[in-house]
């Protein structure tokens, strides 16, 4: 009911005649914790409050309008607050900001920021939600969003789906740098330019998916690089087993092949325990590889609450420097990381 007068109140002050025709909602997450960690051997252990160990934290409104024949307008507009300090993330939409069509019968097409297609191969099969140190997104190459991009989503056939992107470009310094309308010459308007797919089959406990992007940044010092991941899952019900191999190139700067295992057990009735495994190989630069173990359980007091802990070691050879996916401090080469984080997660 809460919800949906919040979204009563913020659609009449946009449109009180469009909301009329509409569906709209609001939705989020707030994630905090507590880390102790070890980043480098200068500044000792360190405990620090830090977001989104579980989810990252997020608001966000979404609506739809039936057109009729099967038809749906959509929109979504998500940003990223940072509860430990009251503050925004500097793009206010920076997660999500789309407008796009959708049917039952031929499936979506979005228009704006959005997620990439490698980005949801890889989210789909990360057991530790892509957030916190557990992530081994730390370790993999490849796009989170892409502005200025249009996405097709197909429909489920028989446990097959797919989509597609291509990002138009019209960015600098990478994805999150918009010049627009006004900054744009013949020279940066392919600045950024990207193409990607995503193919996926389910069937039953199993899942096997495959994901690619190839982006093009024509501004120094960006180089043109490529990204190729393939995963899958198997649920015994006693564990799910996930398991991934990724490549990431960019030009004679930068060729990564990653591979991780891992699984999770209930425990407890709905409780969960994870352990993951991963291993990158930097065949470029010599003594440049690292390792992540991560260990993690989640306890949920509700559909809508988890109480959650995570320990993370990583191991650098000593020319790397890697670091987790909510890492607080700076990593020097050949230093081993750890973090043990524990946290409270709401959505809503």
């Amino acid at each position: 009911m809460q919800k949906k007068l919040i979204a009563l109140a913020v659609a009449s002050v946009v449109s009180a005649p469009v909301f009329a025709q509409s569906q709209v909602s609001v939705y989020g997450v707030v994630d905090v914790g507590i880390e102790s960690a070890k980043f480098n051997s200068a500044d000792g252990n360190v405990t620090r409050m830090f977001n989104s160990g579980h989810t990252t934290n997020r608001i966000g409104f979404k609506g739809s309008e039936d057109l009729g024949n099967g038809m749906k307008a959509n929109f979504v507009l998500e940003g990223q607050p940072n509860p430990d300090i009251g503050t925004h993330g500097a793009q206010f939409w920076g997660r999500l900001a789309t407008v796009g069509l959708s049917s039952n019968s031929w499936g979506s097409v979005n228009f704006g920021r959005q997620y990439t297609p490698w980005f949801t191969t890889q989210a789909s099969n990360d057991i530790f939600y892509t957030a916190g140190s557990g992530s081994n997104y730390s370790l993999l190459g490849g796009d989170t969003r892409m502005s200025n991009s249009i996405r097709y989503d197909s429909v489920n056939m028989s446990g097959f789906t797919f989509s597609a992107l291509y990002g138009m470009g019209e960015q600098v310094a990478g994805v999150s740098s918009d010049l627009g309308d006004e900054g744009l010459t013949a020279a940066t308007e392919k600045a950024g330019r990207a193409a990607g797919l995503n193919l996926a089959y389910a069937n039953g406990p199993f899942v096997v998916r495959y994901g690619y992007e190839q982006q093009t940044k024509t501004v120094a010092p960006d180089v043109d690089r490529k990204s190729n991941q393939v995963n899958g899952s198997y649920d015994f019900k006693v564990v799910k087993v996930v398991a991934g191999f990724n490549t990431h190139k960019q030009n004679a700067v930068q060729d990564d092949r990653a591979w991780y295992l891992g699984g999770v057990m209930p425990v407890f009735g709905k409780d969960l325990v994870k352990l993951e495994y991963t291993r990158l190989n930097n065949k470029l630069v010599a003594n440049s590889d690292a390792r992540l173990i991560a260990l993690g359980y989640e306890h949920p007091m509700s559909k809508r609450t988890v109480l959650y802990a995570t320990y993370a070691k990583m191991n650098n050879d000593g020319a790397v420097a890697r670091n987790f996916l909510t890492g607080g401090g700076a990593v020097t080469a050949g230093f081993d990381p750890s973090s043990f984080q524990m946290g409270l997660k709401h959505s809503f």
